[in-house]
């Protein structure tokens, strides 16, 4: 006798399709990979907005730095003085939304006073994290 495929039965080949349990349990499966891959691209996101922020606090301080650089040491804004944690009149400056550059000028290591050493620091609280960033430069007159 040979078997017929018919109802209920599956061929001699193997060539059966896909039960409904086998389908829900495949479902299944790439759903919990694209809820895993979900959860990344989240995170990947976030980590991307942090970059692109502290990079502009690193090229907002050093333009201040430059900035400052072509002052003369008469001006006010590389008088010796200024707090990186409070606004003090001639040393800070809102940069936009969220972004505050404040900067301290001391006086440099020559018994002279031709030279001054200053602090830049940018605080950021754009991209939903707080952060700062500080560059340091000696000029001199």
């Amino acid at each position: 006798m040979q078997n017929e495929p018919g109802l209920g039965h599956r061929s001699p080949k193997g060539e059966g399709g896909l039960t409904l349990v086998e389908v829900l349990i495949s479902t299944l499966v790439l759903t919990v990979g694209l809820v895993g891959i979900a959860g990344l691209l989240a995170v990947t996101t976030q980590a991307q907005i942090g970059a692109r922020e502290s990079a502009r606090s690193v090229r907002l301080a050093q333009e201040k730095i430059d900035e400052l650089l072509k002052l003369p040491f008469n001006d006010a804004a590389v008088a010796v003085g200024g707090n990186l944690d409070a606004d003090v009149a001639d040393h800070f400056e809102a940069a936009g939304d969220g972004i505050t550059i404040r900067w301290v000028v001391t006086n440099g290591p020559m018994l002279n006073n031709d030279t001054r050493y200053i602090t830049v620091r940018v605080v950021n609280f754009r991209g939903q994290q707080y952060r700062h960033t500080e560059v340091s430069s000696l000029i001199r007159n």
